[in-house]
């Protein structure tokens, strides 16, 4: 085994000058377009090492997943470098000292458990003793963070997702629920993302971050509980907005993503907007070395196994609707290329091209000919995202990114097939960062623009009913919503610094959020009704006459708000307790409203081991206000109604408004979370039980007035508890040259909420009690209507066979089915002759599913290798309904069956 080799300027005590340039790159490292990995500290623990000859740069990050050392620095370091590789079982440091045979670094502890890698070639000596171009690894705590779910890019690759999108990576975390109806057999052409749940919260509730800017949509995402719609894309009679949106405004592929964070609990004071959680995505950076991933993916009908009801099989065997309901005949594929590139010495930059696409055919009888059609569906979703990182100086490092999704889709506007039309749900935007280093603290800014589209492009905007036929030509005409934001945000934190006998770690922040939102009707939009006379509909055609006309005006409603926030945290240590009081003020203008969030932690390491701790936590999550609420007022106003006599003289002309912001005195929704947990080191996994209750008011609802005019209103409440315990492996198992990791949990979810229906702030809450269960209750009593699975079980795997360049990852989750509460129809009278409504518990079944998914990455050329990845969903093809109503006769949708699909490329 080979010694480091001696640096006689080490051998002097550190200079103050030494040990502050080592505290300085700490805090910076994280930054830079490096590899970065995590770990514990330099020790004489024994591990047994797999390490690769090959590229310094990858081996350093299997190096670090072995060891348990956090190592971050200059790219420019481990540049071109290799290492000759090494195999056995070796303590920390006899380790450290093989990977960097003939490497020309070196590496020197520093303070403490902290080290230091050297360029030997880089080390001068000074009047006040060292300068170097260094590495830096310290001591780094590495157990599992409550509350926090780290995706890193070796587990997107791994990870057997099954639309290859950014929800789809959050199916092993405990605190995520999925819509029942997210994965249906008969649909499954569809290339929609599904919406996520976080600890029982509205799906429409969640911050979606990329690189720390918010590119939430703020227009209607409450209506993406209508998915997709490849019929009636809107509703002429109210012109609502467009349905289907998101609370997603990028569709973001996995191939551009190197790391996701999900904050489910304990959520810091620097993000807001939000009652759910917070999924903050990061784009790929450049980490040292050059590549060029080429991959091109395929699944088709003919790879699935499809479940529909019986009195369904013979339509959905001939694709017999036209809305995108069954897809029985579809091809899916994907294509994406990746490309990390060092463009000088300390500029670094990555960039995923990708492209997903279904097509599928829809056979109906058209109304109007009484002909049988086919008609042939396009969804498409592409991607384009990439960033560019720069190490200026030793104090400032700059980054920026850019990002374009967009998906759209064909469809057409009734069974006449006489107007198709386009619907898309487009963004892009770009974003910077920079963060200067000062002596003592680290001073972070970040801008960015983003801009979300939802459109409609119909061949025709007059939409005609024929009551000979009983059928509608025509169509809806084009519609845009947009919502343009910028974005500005600073963050300061200050080193560590001691106070008596308390350690304090300060944070401060501010944002600044300037938003423009529209929504257009790009020319008039006419619906005419026609009527028979006479009425039976038998006599001359040339009678019929034009009974209803109702005229949308072209127009644009055109808002401008501003969210303003300031955020300051204390981390407070003393002895081995650690307590983080911070306070989060937002100020918005689209409802002036003002909220104050307090936030507090307080972690015990019990044994001051870092093995062993408790941790509890109090607070105030405010979620985000929506343009849909102030749009309806202006929509109403562009309509106007005439009906006509049998002679074709004016009837009635009714000119339409809307009260939805009659007070315009809308609070915004909040969570108040209580939780506790308790983390445990035991030996290679990292333990954690975790308890949370969110207590969730102030929900948006609609009510009517008594002219019976819509209004909005803070009806809504939830209350949900949820407990989970996790064992996440940190060390891999070694059997027989192979490498697995596993990670494992159990959830338990019961969530009670006044929503009882998919129109999100759209719904009616009702106010009066209930009898259910036995008793007469309140109405928000009642189950969760969605995303509330009571109890799950999840395994994951993966498997890394070294020799056979194989990676076998599998994902076991098995769930409750749950219990919805439905009126049965009848009342229960009570003791004083008072009614109540009875509801009954609808029961789904329980549901085990397995995916597994092989890699197989052979060696083809001396710095390339080839890609082959077989996936298999629901393996075993266990299938349960999903259908909510209680009805024998009930037609019973299911969820999706077993699929394949298949992936081959290229790594260069």
């Amino acid at each position: 085994m080979s010694s480091r080799p001696a640096i006689p300027s080490f051998k002097r005590r550190a200079t103050p000058r030494l040990l502050a340039l080592q505290i300085a790159l700490v805090s910076s490292f994280s930054i830079l377009p490096a590899s970065i990995v995590y770990a514990e500290s330099v020790s004489a623990d024994m591990r047994y090492y797999k390490i690769g000859a090959g590229s310094l740069s990858k081996a350093v990050n299997a190096f670090a997943a072995t060891s348990g050392l956090f190592l971050g620095g200059s790219a420019q370091l481990l540049s071109g470098k290799q290492t000759v590789g090494f195999e056995g079982e070796y303590s920390t440091e006899q380790a450290l000292e093989l990977l960097l045979v003939g490497t020309g670094l070196s590496y020197q502890r520093g303070d403490g458990n902290s080290v230091v890698l050297v360029d030997e070639n880089s080390v001068t000596q000074t009047e006040d003793g060292v300068s170097l171009s260094p590495l830096m690894v310290r001591e780094m705590k590495n157990q599992k963070e409550v509350g926090v779910q780290v995706i890193g890019s070796e587990d997107i690759e791994a990870m057997p997702t099954e639309g290859g999108n950014l929800t789809d990576l959050l199916r092993t975390n405990t605190a995520v629920n999925y819509s029942r109806s997210s994965s249906s057999s008969a649909s499954s052409a569809s290339l929609r993302p599904d919406e996520i749940s976080i600890h029982g919260q509205d799906y429409y509730q969640n911050a979606f971050m990329i690189d720390g800017v918010d590119t939430s949509s703020d227009f209607d995402p409450g209506s993406s509980g209508s998915g997709d719609t490849y019929t009636n894309p809107i509703n002429p009679a109210s012109l609502s907005t467009l349905s289907g949106g998101s609370p997603q405004s990028y569709y973001v592929d996995a191939d551009a993503l190197g790391e996701v964070k999900v904050y489910d609990s304990n959520v810091p004071v620097e993000y807001g907007g939000f009652t759910g959680g917070v999924v903050d995505a990061k784009l790929k950076k450049y980490a040292g070395e050059d590549e060029l991933f080429i991959k091109y993916g395929l699944t088709q009908d003919s790879w699935e196994k499809f479940h529909v009801d019986e009195s369904l099989v013979e339509d959905y065997a001939e694709s017999g609707v036209s809305d995108g309901s069954y897809t029985p005949d579809y091809k899916k594929q994907n294509y994406s290329i990746t490309a990390l590139k060092s463009l000088t010495d300390n500029i670094g930059s990555s960039v995923t091209f990708s492209r997903r696409t279904s097509k599928f055919k829809q056979n109906y009888i058209d109304l109007s000919t009484r002909e049988e059609r086919d008609v042939y569906y396009d969804d498409t979703v592409d991607n384009i995202m990439g960033r560019i990182d720069a190490k200026v100086s030793d104090r400032l490092d700059l980054g920026a990114n850019f990002k374009y999704s967009n998906r759209y889709y064909t469809g057409i506007t009734s069974t006449s097939y006489t107007a198709p039309f386009e619907r898309s749900h487009e963004a892009y935007g770009a974003s910077t960062e920079a963060n200067y280093h000062f002596d003592s603290s680290l001073l972070t800014i970040t801008g960015g623009f983003d801009r979300s589209i939802d459109a409609l492009d119909s061949e025709s905007s007059v939409y005609t009913y024929d009551p000979r036929t009983k059928a509608y030509s025509g169509g809806y005409g084009d519609i845009t919503q947009q919502q343009d934001r910028y974005t500005l945000g600073s963050k300061w934190v200050h080193d560590a610094f001691s106070i008596g006998s308390t350690r304090h770690l300060v944070t401060f922040g501010t944002e600044l959020k300037y938003t423009n939102s529209f929504y257009s009707v790009d020319g008039d939009i006419t619906n005419n009704i026609y009527r028979c006379n006479p009425t039976n509909c038998r006599g001359d055609a040339s009678r019929d006459y034009l009974w209803r006309v109702t005229e949308t005006k072209a127009g644009k409603f055109e808002k401008d708000y501003e969210n303003y926030a300031l955020y300051l945290q204390d981390e407070v240590a003393v002895g081995d307790w650690t307590t983080t009081i911070g306070v989060r003020a937002d100020k918005e203008t689209l409802l002036g409203n003002t909220n104050v969030a307090p936030r507090a932690k307080v972690e015990w390491d019990v044994f001051g081991d870092d093995n062993t701790r408790l941790v509890a936590g109090a607070s105030r999550y405010y979620g985000r206000n929506f343009l849909k609420y102030d749009i309806n007022q202006t929509l109403a106003s562009w309509k106007t109604r005439t009906t006509y006599s049998t002679n074709g003289s004016v009837n009635q002309v009714l000119e339409y408004d809307d009260t939805s912001l009659k007070d315009f005195d809308l609070k915004t929704p909040y969570s108040d979370e209580l939780m506790l947990g308790w983390m445990q080191r035991m030996g290679p996994f990292d333990a954690a039980l975790k308890l949370v209750n969110r207590e969730s008011r102030d929900g948006v609802h609609r009510d009517r007035d008594e002219s019976g005019k819509y209004f909005y209103d803070n009806t809504g409440r939830s209350s949900t508890n949820d407990v989970s315990l996790e064992f996440e492996q940190h060390d891999p198992f070694n059997l027989l040259g192979t490498q697995t990791k596993l990670a494992f949990s159990i959830g338990w979810q019961e969530s009670t909420s006044n929503s009882q229906g998919s129109d999100a702030y759209d719904e009616t809450t009702e106010e009066d009690p209930v009898y259910y269960d036995g008793q007469v209750t309140a109405f928000e009593n009642l189950p969760a209507w969605d995303y509330a699975i009571p109890f799950t079980i999840k395994l994951s795997s993966a498997t890394h066979i070294p020799t056979w360049h194989i990676m076998w990852s599998n994902f076991v989750n098995v769930k409750s089915g749950g219990t919805v509460a439905q009126d049965s129809g009848e009342d229960y009278t009570d003791a004083n002759g008072v009614k109540y409504a009875i509801y009954e518990d609808k029961d789904f079944d329980d549901l085990i599913t397995v995916d597994t998914q092989i890699q197989w990455t052979p060696p083809l050329f001396a710095k390339s290798e080839g890609y082959v990845q077989l996936k298999v969903t629901n393996l075993f093809d266990d299938v349960v309904s999903t259908t909510t109503s209680t009805s024998s006769t009930a037609t019973q949708s299911y969820t999706s069956g077993r699929k394949i699909s298949m992936e081959v490329g290229m790594r260069f």
